[in-house]
């Protein structure tokens, strides 16, 4: 991203662009809306027609068929509606992402799942599945911003049972140099339950973060000059500011991990029930975005940058925690 291209910048060219190349193309779109909608409604009337039939001619109500039926009719409609979505957003992401400045948008993708594993910043998962993606670069700091969801599967048939093990938005800062340690922020439980063998639960002075968050570290001392009043407060500002559920983060190798916890269906455009042609969504869309990349460049970089000066000012402390 441009450091000489302002958000309110961005907001404008978005504005401009959108009405002088995105908005005359949208009514093609909005006739293929009409029909997908249409394909979706005959789904569900089919379903709810073969469930009568069924009940009828059996004389019973098989409730494990008709949820059976109804699942199948969902992923129908479901994938109905992501081909529409990802056939506009094929369309209108390059222009997005130009406004947006050094960004690049892929879609189902995500280059540092591995990295999520090792860092201990997830729990154990056996599925996962991806939505949006988007890379860019910020003051030197590349980031890779991630739409997923990842599941825990048990049992097969009917006694298999899924757990959503995360569900929201994955975020990777390369911070160009090394931490010395691995330092995980999770959700606070009562268990204190540590996300790998060699990380140790620690305890920070500040009581309301202690409340909110657990920490787990195989470096104590370098976890205290990263994880500062400053970063904290930037921690559960992008808790709020988002409505996630939970947030939570790592620092491994030379990387900054964040994962905002939540239920939203994020960057969505392409809703079959809503005009497509009114452009309400697509700013909406094009806010979603420039928040997370303005939260996060702006203050986790900030923050960081504060505890790195922190450190080495430090005459007891020796080794950098990292060098931005």
């Amino acid at each position: 991203m441009t450091e000489e291209k302002t958000y309110s910048q961005m907001r404008k060219e978005f504005q401009e662009v959108f009405f002088k190349k995105i908005s005359p193309g949208l009514s093609k779109y909005e006739s293929e809306r009409l029909r997908q909608f249409g394909y979706t409604r005959a789904v569900k009337i089919a379903a709810l027609i073969i469930i009568l039939v069924l009940v009828f001619l059996t004389k019973q109500i098989d409730i494990g068929l008709i949820v059976f039926i109804c699942c199948i009719a969902g992923a129908v409609c479901f994938g109905l509606k992501k081909k529409f979505e990802n056939e506009i957003k094929q369309k209108i992401m390059p222009y997005v992402c130009k406004c947006l400045g050094d960004l690049k948008w892929k879609y189902a993708q995500c280059s540092f799942e591995q990295l999520l594993c090792k860092s201990g910043i997830i729990d154990r998962y056996n599925r996962v599945s991806y939505d949006d993606s988007f890379t860019g670069i910020y003051k030197d700091i590349n980031y890779e911003i991630c739409e997923t969801s990842f599941y825990y599967t048990t049992g097969t048939g009917k006694n298999s049972s899924t757990r959503t093990v995360f569900k929201g938005v994955m975020i990777k800062l390369d911070m160009n140099k090394s931490f010395t340690g691995n330092t995980v922020i999770r959700p606070d439980t009562l268990k204190h339950a540590s996300p790998a063998a060699n990380l140790k639960h620690t305890t920070l002075e500040d009581v309301v973060f202690e409340k909110k968050f657990d920490v787990f570290t195989d470096d104590e001392v370098e976890a205290r000059y990263l994880i500062t009043p400053s970063f904290m407060e930037r921690l559960n500002n992008m808790k709020t500011a988002f409505s996630a559920d939970r947030v939570s983060c790592a620092f491994y190798d030379k990387y900054l991990l964040v994962g905002l916890h939540t239920s939203k269906d994020l960057f969505s455009i392409g809703s079959l029930k809503e005009p497509v042609n009114d452009g309400k969504q697509f700013f909406t869309m094009f806010e979603e975005i420039l928040s997370i990349i303005s939260c996060l460049t702006f203050s986790f970089t900030a923050a960081l940058s504060s505890s790195i000066r922190e450190s080495n000012s430090s005459s007891s402390i020796k080794r950098l925690v990292c060098e931005v």
